[in-house]
Protein backbone atom coordinates (compact mmCIF):
# COMPACT_ATOMS: atom_id res chain seq x y z
CA UNK A 1 0.00 0.00 0.00
CA UNK A 2 2.91 2.32 0.76
CA UNK A 3 3.86 2.56 -2.92
CA UNK A 4 0.44 4.07 -3.72
CA UNK A 5 1.05 6.88 -1.21
CA UNK A 6 4.61 7.80 -2.24
CA UNK A 7 5.82 11.24 -3.15
CA UNK A 8 7.71 11.02 -6.47
CA UNK A 9 9.47 13.57 -8.68
CA UNK A 10 6.25 14.07 -10.71
CA UNK A 11 3.91 13.78 -7.73
CA UNK A 12 5.78 16.38 -5.72
CA UNK A 13 3.03 16.81 -3.14
CA UNK A 14 5.37 17.98 -0.36
CA UNK A 15 6.00 21.18 -2.32
CA UNK A 16 4.70 24.34 -0.61
CA UNK A 17 2.20 25.06 -3.42
CA UNK A 18 0.50 21.70 -2.90
CA UNK A 19 0.62 21.88 0.91
CA UNK A 20 -0.83 25.41 0.84
CA UNK A 21 -3.61 24.44 -1.59
CA UNK A 22 -4.66 21.48 0.57
CA UNK A 23 -4.67 23.66 3.66
CA UNK A 24 -6.65 26.47 1.98
CA UNK A 25 -9.25 24.00 0.66
CA UNK A 26 -9.43 22.22 4.07
CA UNK A 27 -9.42 18.83 2.36
CA UNK A 28 -7.79 17.14 5.35
CA UNK A 29 -10.86 18.06 7.43
CA UNK A 30 -13.04 15.78 5.27
CA UNK A 31 -13.65 12.03 5.45
CA UNK A 32 -11.99 9.96 2.73
CA UNK A 33 -15.04 9.80 0.45
CA UNK A 34 -15.54 13.56 0.58
CA UNK A 35 -11.79 14.22 0.12
CA UNK A 36 -11.85 12.25 -3.12
CA UNK A 37 -14.94 14.08 -4.36
CA UNK A 38 -13.70 17.55 -3.43
CA UNK A 39 -10.25 17.04 -4.94
CA UNK A 40 -11.69 15.50 -8.10
CA UNK A 41 -14.10 18.43 -8.41
CA UNK A 42 -11.24 20.90 -7.99
CA UNK A 43 -9.07 19.32 -10.70
CA UNK A 44 -12.02 18.74 -13.03
CA UNK A 45 -13.61 22.17 -12.69
CA UNK A 46 -10.94 24.60 -11.49
CA UNK A 47 -8.15 23.40 -13.78
CA UNK A 48 -9.47 23.99 -17.30
CA UNK A 49 -8.76 21.70 -20.22
CA UNK A 50 -5.70 22.82 -22.11
CA UNK A 51 -2.70 21.20 -23.73
CA UNK A 52 0.52 21.63 -21.77
CA UNK A 53 3.94 21.74 -23.45
CA UNK A 54 4.56 18.12 -22.46
CA UNK A 55 2.99 15.26 -20.52
CA UNK A 56 5.67 14.78 -17.88
CA UNK A 57 5.05 17.95 -15.88
CA UNK A 58 5.20 17.83 -12.10
CA UNK A 59 2.03 18.44 -10.12
CA UNK A 60 3.30 21.90 -9.17
CA UNK A 61 4.01 22.73 -12.81
CA UNK A 62 0.43 21.79 -13.71
CA UNK A 63 -0.82 24.08 -10.93
CA UNK A 64 1.42 26.87 -12.20
CA UNK A 65 0.16 26.41 -15.79
CA UNK A 66 -3.39 26.53 -14.43
CA UNK A 67 -4.67 24.10 -17.09
CA UNK A 68 -4.07 20.55 -18.23
CA UNK A 69 -5.21 17.60 -20.30
CA UNK A 70 -5.85 14.03 -19.18
CA UNK A 71 -2.22 13.13 -18.52
CA UNK A 72 -1.21 16.28 -16.66
CA UNK A 73 -4.49 16.60 -14.77
CA UNK A 74 -4.09 12.95 -13.73
CA UNK A 75 -0.66 13.78 -12.31
CA UNK A 76 -2.10 16.66 -10.30
CA UNK A 77 -5.08 14.62 -9.11
CA UNK A 78 -2.87 11.74 -8.03
CA UNK A 79 -0.51 14.08 -6.16
CA UNK A 80 -3.38 15.76 -4.31
CA UNK A 81 -5.03 12.46 -3.40
CA UNK A 82 -1.80 10.94 -2.14
CA UNK A 83 -1.03 14.09 -0.17
CA UNK A 84 -4.23 13.64 1.85
CA UNK A 85 -3.61 9.92 2.38
CA UNK A 86 -5.76 8.44 -0.40
CA UNK A 87 -3.78 5.67 -2.13
CA UNK A 88 -4.09 5.82 -5.90
CA UNK A 89 -2.38 4.96 -9.15
CA UNK A 90 -2.38 5.87 -12.80
CA UNK A 91 -3.84 3.87 -15.66
CA UNK A 92 -3.09 4.53 -19.28
CA UNK A 93 -3.92 3.27 -22.72
CA UNK A 94 -3.79 4.41 -26.30
CA UNK A 95 -6.98 5.66 -27.89
CA UNK A 96 -7.73 6.67 -31.44
CA UNK A 97 -7.54 10.38 -32.10
CA UNK A 98 -11.26 10.29 -32.89
CA UNK A 99 -11.81 9.65 -29.15
CA UNK A 100 -10.37 13.07 -28.26
CA UNK A 101 -10.87 15.00 -31.50
CA UNK A 102 -13.86 16.94 -30.20
CA UNK A 103 -11.65 18.32 -27.40
CA UNK A 104 -8.85 19.50 -29.70
CA UNK A 105 -8.59 22.46 -32.02
CA UNK A 106 -9.40 21.25 -35.54
CA UNK A 107 -5.85 21.70 -36.83
CA UNK A 108 -4.39 19.79 -33.88
CA UNK A 109 -6.88 16.96 -34.40
CA UNK A 110 -5.92 16.77 -38.07
CA UNK A 111 -2.17 16.67 -37.27
CA UNK A 112 -2.43 14.31 -34.28
CA UNK A 113 -1.09 10.78 -34.67
CA UNK A 114 -3.67 8.00 -35.14
CA UNK A 115 -3.20 6.81 -31.52
CA UNK A 116 -2.96 9.12 -28.50
CA UNK A 117 -2.03 8.21 -24.93
CA UNK A 118 -4.94 8.66 -22.52
CA UNK A 119 -4.62 8.30 -18.75
CA UNK A 120 -6.80 8.35 -15.65
CA UNK A 121 -6.54 7.72 -11.92
CA UNK A 122 -7.85 4.88 -9.79
CA UNK A 123 -8.13 4.83 -6.01
CA UNK A 124 -6.77 1.73 -4.30
CA UNK A 125 -8.81 -0.07 -1.62
CA UNK A 126 -7.00 -0.07 1.70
Amino acid sequence: MERYLKDTPLLNFRAPEIVDLISAQKWNDLNEFDKIGAIYDYVQNRIPLGYNKRDNLTATQVLKDGYGQCNTKATLLMALLRAVGVPCRLHGTKVTKVFQSSLMPKLMAKLAPPLIVHSWNAAIDK
